[in-house]
């Protein structure tokens, strides 16, 4: 299975896991047990966003790689935290920021756009080679036809 599917799958079930847990606890009328539920859920869901976020951020960098895109720095020039990265609270983890991220799409895809733009241009030529080909077997084969 795939992992992004995976995690999708695993917020809907912490979702419904909770509310189910904090509805419950609603209905026997018990505000502590509610608050250290929601107090727990936003606890595991800021760990599974952390979990996504390395994912995305995982799989944008070797996409990055492997075109030879340039990767944003995670600290500037004057020592202080980039805006494209930040250090998760939990794990201790580097992560794109939504910023990064849009960022890091933004270069991949500039240099994917030129990639096939350099493509094209010799599919352009190949076309019109092909077509000179296709009409010099024409001509030979009308050519060949009339001679008795």
């Amino acid at each position: 299975m795939p992992q992004s599917t995976r995690l999708e799958w695993q917020r809907a079930l912490l979702d419904r896991a909770y509310a189910r847990d904090i509805a419950a606890a609603r209905k026997q009328k018990d505000n502590e047990k509610v608050k250290q539920l929601e107090f727990d859920h936003r606890f595991e869901m800021e760990l599974h966003e952390e979990d996504e976020d390395a994912y995305i951020t995982k799989r944008l960098l070797a996409k990055a790689r492997r075109i030879r895109v340039p990767i944003p720095r995670r600290q500037t020039n004057d020592g202080q935290e980039s805006e494209h990265w930040y250090e998760s609270n939990h794990t201790g983890r580097w992560h794109l920021t939504t910023l990064g991220i849009a960022t890091l799409r933004s270069e991949i895809r500039s240099e994917i756009k030129a990639h096939h733009e350099s493509r094209s241009y010799w599919v352009v030529w190949l076309s019109a080679i092909t077509g000179v080909i296709g009409a010099i077997t024409g001509l030979v084969a009308v050519i060949g036809d009339k001679t008795p």
